[in-house]
C-alpha cells in the first residue's frame, strides 16, 4: 500500500507504486520518482501537513527538456498553513533537474539547501517551517542535519537511464 492508498485523497494518485520495492520500481516505472514521491508524502503526513494537491509526473522544463517532478500544494487559505503563509499558499516541489524548492503565490522562492534526493523527513521539516513562516528571507529554513533518501541509489540509476533515452527522456 502506498501513502496515497491509506485513505487520503489529494491530487494525483501514485497508487500501485508500492507493489514494487524501490529498486525494482525505479527500473520498471515510466515515472521512476514515484517511490520517492510516496516516501515524501508519507513524511508530510507524519508532520501533519496533508497537501491539498500532490502530484508526480513528467513535463517539459523551461528549456524544453524533459523534467521529472513531484509537487505538494497548499493553496491560499489552506487551514494547514499558519497566518504568515496562509494568504500566499505554499508549494514544495522537486525536479530531477533542480532539486527541492518552496514557493508561494507571490513567486517568493526558497531553494532548499538539501541533496536533490534528500531524506523525506528533511523535505517534510522544510515544508513544516514554510507552512508556519511563509517564504520569508528573514526566516530561512536550514536543515538540522543532512541526509539522503535511503533508496536514493535506485533513483539515481533510474534518472541516469531516463536521461539516456532517445529524446532525453520522452
Amino acid at each position: 500500500m502506498t501513502a496515497l492508498d491509506a485513505g487520503t485523497s489529494a491530487g494525483k494518485s501514485t497508487r500501485a507504486s508500492g507493489q514494487l520495492p524501490p529498486g525494482d520500481a525505479t527500473r520498471a516505472l515510466s515515472l521512476p520518482q514515484i517511490p520517492y514521491a510516496d516516501a515524501v508524502y508519507a513524511a508530510l503526513l507524519d508532520v501533519g501537513l496533508q497537501p491539498s494537491a500532490y502530484e508526480a509526473g513528467l513535463r517539459r522544463g523551461r528549456t524544453g527538456t524533459p523534467e521529472l517532478y513531484v509537487r505538494a500544494v497548499w493553496p491560499s487559505g489552506a487551514p494547514a498553513l499558519a497566518d504568515p503563509a496562509r494568504p500566499r499558499g505554499l508549494t514544495v516541489a522537486w525536479s530531477h533537474v533542480t532539486g527541492w524548492a518552496a514557493h508561494d503565490a507571490d513567486e517568493q522562492c526558497a531553494l532548499l539547501p538539501v541533496d536533490a534526493l534528500a531524506a523525506p523527513e528533511l523535505v517534510a521539516d522544510a515544508a513544516r517551517h514554510h507552512a508556519a513562516h511563509g517564504i520569508d528571507p528573514d526566516q530561512p529554513w536550514a536543515p538540522a542535519a543532512d541526509g539522503r533518501w535511503t533508496d536514493a541509489v535506485y533513483l539515481d540509476i533510474a534518472l541516469t537511464r531516463f536521461g539516456e533515452r532517445p529524446g532525453g527522456g520522452w
